[in-house]
C-alpha cells in the first residue's frame, strides 16, 4: 500500500513540474495588457509562437499560453 501512495505522489509531482515548464503568464506579459505579443514571447525559450497562436491574431491569450506550456 505504501508503494502505491509513494508512486501516486511521484506521478503528481512529475505532472506539476511538467506544467510549470514556462514562466508565468504575468512574467512574460511585461506591459501588463493581458496578452503576450510576439516580441514578449521571444524571451521564452522553447515557445513556438506560431503554433501557440491558435487563432492567429498575432498575440497569445492566457489560454493559448497555458496550452502551449502543457503541450511541451
Amino acid at each position: 500500500m505504501k508503494y502505491y501512495v509513494g508512486l501516486t505522489a511521484l506521478v503528481f509531482s512529475a505532472a506539476a513540474l511538467a506544467q510549470s515548464s514556462l514562466p508565468s503568464f504575468e512574467e512574460v506579459d511585461s506591459n501588463g495588457d493581458g496578452m503576450i505579443s510576439q516580441e514578449e514571447a521571444q524571451a521564452v525559450e522553447g515557445l513556438d509562437f506560431a503554433q501557440a497562436d491558435t487563432n492567429q491574431d498575432g498575440s497569445l491569450s492566457r489560454a493559448e499560453y497555458t496550452a502551449a506550456g502543457q503541450s511541451e
